[in-house]
């Protein structure tokens, strides 16, 4: 999908607390101010993050602005059924945010389950990921989905780089535009620990995304 300059960029990252939910928004912000985007906005809520709670952002970015002020980046929160891309640190999470997807939204999900208390009291169920990706598919034929977790503790030995993993997965759907990878690794070299492992949980990612996309394709 080609997107057009003076388009607003819909951007919903939606996961638990410990996911680094709220790290990814910010890099993406800043590698958007990198790229030098006009306007960048952005809305998170994270009241339950020491709860074990669901954490959901919003990113929006416009690359040019236009001479219409009515058709220019106005408000941080995206419009139920307008979102272009979410990236899903927990399955689960696609389906309890799914309110801001459509037909025009990419889904890229970490496969990687973290049930609830209430799931892990017995209380309730864990939808299976199986079931997951029929009702988003009921939205959008374009869900994709790794175990992020998994790559990053064999990669890494912890599983703190899941958050770029992720992020790296997320941009060959090509649902992230007018932000170049160079931009991405300048914010990570400026804001964030570990700055190898982090490029190359970034890279990692981009790569698997690059591959099943590209099966997915063929299928």
């Amino acid at each position: 999908m080609k997107f057009k300059e003076t388009e607003i960029i819909n951007l919903v990252i939606a996961g638990t607390a410990g996911q680094g939910v709220i790290t990814l928004k910010r890099l993406i912000e800043f590698a958007a101010q990198k790229a030098g985007v006009e306007a960048c906005f952005g809305a998170e809520q994270h009241g339950l993050a020491q709860r074990e709670g669901a954490i959901i952002s919003h990113t929006r970015y416009q690359k040019c602005l236009t001479k219409n002020p009515r058709h220019n980046l106005q408000s941080s929160l995206i419009c139920i059924g307008d979102a272009d891309l979410y990236i899903c640190m927990e399955p689960v999470e696609a389906l309890r945010q799914g309110i801001y997807a459509s037909n025009k939204t990419v889904f890229a999900l970490n496969s990687r389950t973290i049930p609830g208390i209430m799931i892990a009291a017995n209380l309730e169920e864990y939808t299976p990921l199986k079931k997951i990706v029929e009702f988003l598919n009921l939205y959008t034929d374009k869900v994709y989905y790794m175990n992020a977790t998994k790559l990053a503790l064999e990669e890494f030995n912890q599983n703190q780089q899941v958050n770029i993993v992720m992020l790296g997965f997320a941009i060959p759907t090509g649902r992230i535009p007018f932000i170049e990878i160079e931009h991405y690794e300048e914010v990570i070299k400026e804001r964030l620990p570990d700055i190898d492992s982090n490029i190359k949980a970034l890279h990692l990612g981009i790569e698997k995304g690059k591959e099943i996309i590209s099966i997915s394709k063929v299928n």
